[in-house]
């Protein structure tokens, strides 16, 4: 059962080992759901996916490579691709967004700003002198998807951190001068990175949550929430 009342009916997936496996077996026929699978390499089946995660791809793409943000963070550009995508019309003609379907109310965007765009975090882990620097240059990369915040890599401790106290220079992307600073020195993504407790303030209006101390940061090699075709009954 979810937010709306509704269970889910029936999952297709094709054979990938990430949905084709003893626990998550388990786990469907523990919520009574049907599992499907489509047929190898016959992406037709499942057209709505795939087509789905083509647009996700291509929207992913552009966001990297026209803000010039290193693929490092891609799964976090995938992120916030798919966290807009269901806040925007996507076709001429659409009356309503993904959101409003699932809602019920129209999505507040007032607080979206470019991806790849610079921003300042205010510092509040340091303790800082009167003539101390306030605040790390950062590159916004996306939205909380559990609190009040933004996500943004900090390029001086190199992490991804989420704040709502950001101020954004949507006027100026991230230059090519930072690139050796975002890409991490082992080529690798970090198991996780402190989070800003500082969630309070912000203009961002998702779900009220609890502020959580640490949170992952984002792995491409996961499967993505969105790449399932969910059938809902009431």
């Amino acid at each position: 059962m979810n937010s709306n009342i509704k269970s889910i009916k029936r999952i297709r997936s094709d054979h990938g080992r990430e949905f084709e496996n003893a626990t998550f077996e388990t786990f469907c026929n523990g919520l009574g759901i049907s599992h499907e699978f489509s047929a190898p390499r016959t992406p037709q089946q499942n057209v709505v996916v795939e087509r789905k995660n083509r647009v996700l791809q291509e929207m992913t793409c552009v966001m990297l490579l026209s803000n010039n943000v290193p693929r490092n963070l891609r799964a976090e550009a995938i992120n916030t691709a798919c966290y807009i995508g269901n806040r925007v019309f996507l076709r001429p003609g659409t009356r309503n967004t993904s959101y409003e379907i699932w809602k019920g109310k129209r999505p507040n965007v007032s607080y979206f700003h470019t991806f790849g765009s610079k921003c300042y975090i205010l510092n509040d882990r340091d303790q800082l002198g009167k003539f101390d620097a306030k605040s790390d240059e950062g590159v916004f990369i996306g939205y909380a998807l559990n609190s009040r915040a933004y996500r943004v890599f900090n390029l001086k401790t190199l992490s991804v951190m989420e704040s709502s106290n950001v101020v954004f220079d949507d006027a100026r992307l991230k230059s090519n001068d930072h690139e050796k600073e975002v890409i991490f020195s082992d080529g690798s993504p970090l198991e996780e990175v402190v989070v800003s407790p500082n969630v309070g303030t912000s203009n961002v209006n998702n779900d009220d949550t609890q502020p959580i101390d640490r949170v992952p940061l984002l792995d491409s090699k996961e499967p993505a929430p969105w790449l399932y075709m969910l059938h809902l009954s009431n």
